[in-house]
């Protein structure tokens, strides 16, 4: 009994609440299903309390001290893996996770292999396979994360010593560009024009309700899952600030195989923010309202279709598109927005500390790498290049 309770300690695990049925002379708890070889809870009875705790104990003991199945495949694993995730990440990571191992693991070479027997030339052959497949750096590097995922599981619970996929690279250079975002901003140009098209639309033709949106986010920065979640009450118009704590999910369900809908919360922790509104992102909130009303829309969200239902994503990035085509402008994916918000704002010398709060990073570097994006005219930057060299030049020569 000693040994039980010590180990049952150091996992950290303490006996459930103990019940006693009703009409019966019977006491039962449950095993949870974290702690069932098959991934599914089950009650544990006996005659006192007592018994009832020991047969608990036991049987918990019995599974965190198992030894691991040394003929175990690696898909063996990764469906356990996948039984540990569900419930701990959100239902989108979830889903992308059981989407990428149907489709780049199950009946693959290294699925099918024994977890023991596997090593890095096993790994490496696999990253290979991937890059035959075409797929894009941001999916090849999905899974591979994945993969190095599942195998330190592996390691962790004594399948393996050592996880191999953890040293293997993959080479963006030779990944298929094809589905690739590109990491574009809007021009000056762009924006003035999109602004005054969507005014002028709205003015005269009532037309393009959501054209308000793109130039909208240009302004805060937030994702579009967290635009279309917002509702009127995150937005303190007097105290001119936006809080955003939400965000509109779209994901399949992998058990029904369904497209489900649903707010959910933000990405992370650092997502959980307040942002400071200019005075040009009142503006556009303002113009959204006003267009639901002129359209006799009534909602307590922000972006909303005719019914006054949030309106999901993928549709608003349609709309998107419909605008910029008809007014003959490359259309951008909405991440430009996000993008460009970084870009204005630091290239005018905002810090880069708060334009990474406003984003909902938790690391600045995040910002630097992936959302800042060079906008300047490139002869003037040549002209300011050339400026510098000359300068410099000419002050060695007066040195000389």
């Amino acid at each position: 009994m000693e040994k039980i309770m010590k180990a049952l300690e150091e996992y950290g695990i303490e006996t459930p609440k103990i019940t006693k049925r009703k009409d019966e002379n019977r006491y039962i708890c449950n095993i949870p299903k974290k702690y069932s070889k098959d991934g599914k809870r089950h009650n544990i009875s006996g005659s006192t309390v007592e018994e009832c705790e020991k047969k608990w104990r036991d049987e918990i003991y019995k599974f965190i001290t198992a030894e691991p199945d040394r003929d175990a495949t690696f898909q063996d694993i990764a469906n356990e893996w996948l039984k540990k995730k569900r419930g701990t990440v959100n239902e989108t990571t979830y889903a992308l996770y059981v989407g990428m191992n149907r489709n780049h693991l199950k009946n693959t070479t290294l699925g099918k292999m024994k977890v023991r027997d596997i090593h890095l030339s096993d790994c490496e052959d696999y990253i290979k396979s991937l890059y035959q497949k075409e797929l894009c750096s941001t999916t090849t590097k999905q899974i591979k994360i994945m993969i190095s995922g599942i195998m330190e599981y592996a390691v962790q619970h004594g399948y393996i010593n050592t996880n191999y996929m953890h040293g293997v690279k993959v080479n963006a250079g030779i990944c298929s560009t094809k589905g690739q975002r590109k990491k574009e901003t809007w021009t000056d140009d762009e924006l003035v024009k999109i602004k005054n098209e969507s005014l002028k639309e709205w003015k005269e033709h009532k037309k393009y309700r959501h054209s308000a949106i793109i130039i909208l986010q240009s302004t805060i920065g937030c994702r579009i899952g967290e635009l279309c979640a917002l509702n009127w009450k995150d937005i303190d118009f007097e105290n001119k600030t936006l809080s955003i704590t939400k965000n509109l999910v779209e994901y399949k369900d992998p058990d029904t195989n369904e497209w489900i809908l649903k707010i959910n919360h933000v990405k992370t922790v650092s997502g959980r923010r307040t942002i400071d509104l200019t005075d040009e992102a009142l503006f556009w909130f303002k113009e959204v309202k006003q267009r639901c009303k002129d359209k006799g829309i009534k909602s307590e969200h922000v972006v909303v279709n005719r019914n006054g239902n949030y309106i999901k994503p993928c549709q608003m990035l349609e709309n998107f598109k419909t605008f910029c085509m008809a007014k003959k402008i490359k259309y951008k994916a909405s991440h430009s927005n996000r993008r460009t918000y970084a870009t204005i704002l630091m290239d005018s010398n905002v810090p880069i500390s708060e334009v990474s709060a406003d984003l909902g990073h938790s690391s600045i570097s995040t910002t630097q790498k992936f959302y800042y994006k060079r906008r300047a005219d490139r002869e003037q930057l040549r002209s300011q290049k050339n400026a510098v060299f000359a300068a410099t030049l000419r002050n060695n020569d007066k040195a000389v």
